[in-house]
């Protein structure tokens, strides 16, 4: 629950940290300091962001120094409609924000949101997608097999590389698509009876999507997520989807990029996913995330985050999930960088496939000093 702020409140100072990590993902953290020394950390990684994505969130960040804590500082910033980049960037500074005020709680994060106690083990899921360089069907189960090697019960992939809605219904889209089936079969043969999970990341159109289901099902996949570019336009072909996966044994699950619950309402009110996947630094807020949690699931609609991130985003998905209390499983971003444990101090401790949040007061967690000079080259 959350309490009376009673350190310093004012802040002082703010910084940004990136750290390449791999060819296709660099770390953005931001950090917010207040008068007596206290740090807020947030993480606001976001794939193919623009070239000026980095000077524009500092800016942002700088803009909130005198802020006081004991109000909204991020109140300038908030405007309706705002696209992803945007929200983005304010729910990394609403992360480092709300890591301040817990602290000044003198609670953990999950306690500050809600949580009634932050003794949780959260079980995970193993998403293997970027740490498979690999893309053959042998270079997917071995990385299923290890992940089951480090205690996961359940594996993620995203096996159908390079193909696009435009692509379904010709020629061309036939060899993506059973390029695909073959990765996913070898990681069934994998992962043995744990559960397998796929991530279309919108590549395909309702017809080609509805056509994959008896290969799906054959190939005893729970989850399937993303299959169709998620616009109004394209809802009604969501639920008709939706539909046809449980026919076939799957949940359908998706949203990963929506922002507040205007964005959310109209796809639970169709009954467009059995779940859905709001996102530490893609929503707006934490407590947006928890406004569609809340409503979603009295809906109907079942709440799991997605959290392909870096250490500091992971750990407050932790926090999040634990205020939460969905019983869901979170997506863990499995060995993408071995620089996930020597980021930040401490490191999320995850044991066994499970995770429990940190028990000190905020986040629990800070960026080491030396993290810019950690990354990869470009």
């Amino acid at each position: 629950m959350r309490g009376p702020v009673s350190i310093t409140r004012t802040i002082a100072d703010a910084d940004l940290t990136s750290v390449r990590v791999s060819p296709r993902t660099t770390w953005q953290h931001v950090r917010l300091r207040t008068e007596d020394g206290r740090t807020g950390l947030g993480e606001a990684t976001l794939e193919f962001a623009e070239a000026d994505f980095s000077q524009r969130l500092l800016d942002r960040a700088r803009q909130l120094i005198g802020g006081d804590l004991a109000g909204d500082p991020l109140e300038p910033l908030r405007r309706p409609r705002m696209d992803l980049t945007e929200r983005t960037m304010l729910s990394a500074l609403d992360q480092a924000v709300t890591d301040l005020k817990a602290q000044a709680a003198g609670q953990p994060l999950c306690r500050y949101l809600g949580a009634e106690t932050a003794d949780i083990v959260l079980p995970l899921y193993a998403n293997i997608n970027r740490a498979t360089q690999d893309r053959s069907p042998a270079g997917f189960a071995a990385n299923a097999a290890a992940a089951l090697a480090d205690g996961f019960q359940a594996v993620k992939v995203a096996p159908f590389d390079d193909l696009t809605p435009e692509l379904c219904g010709t020629d061309d889209a036939q060899p993506l698509i059973r390029a695909g089936l073959d990765r996913l079969r070898a990681t069934r043969d994998a992962v043995g009876a744990h559960d397998l999970m796929v991530d279309c990341h919108w590549r395909f159109t309702v017809e080609a999507a509805e056509a994959l289901m008896p290969a799906l099902r054959e190939t005893g996949v729970v989850w399937l997520e993303c299959p169709l570019p998620e616009t109004l336009e394209t809802l009604p072909d969501i639920a008709k989807l939706r539909r046809a996966a449980n026919r076939h044994g799957m949940r359908l699950c998706g949203l990963e990029t929506a922002g507040g619950w205007e964005e959310v309402e109209p796809f639970v009110a169709a009954g467009a996913y059995d779940l859905i996947m709001p996102d530490v630094k893609h929503a707006g807020g934490l407590d947006t995330i928890l406004e569609i949690a809340r409503l979603a699931q009295a809906a109907g609609t079942a709440v799991s985050l997605h959290n392909p991130s870096g250490p500091a985003a992971h750990l407050c998905s932790v926090h999040v999930m634990a205020a939460l209390g969905t019983g869901e499983r979170l997506e863990m971003q499995w060995e993408e960088s071995p620089l996930f444990h020597q980021l930040t101090d401490p490191p999320p401790v995850v044991e066994d496939g499970t995770c429990r949040p940190t028990t000190s007061p905020g986040l629990g967690t800070s960026l080491r000093e030396n993290a810019g000079a950690l990354g990869v080259p470009a």
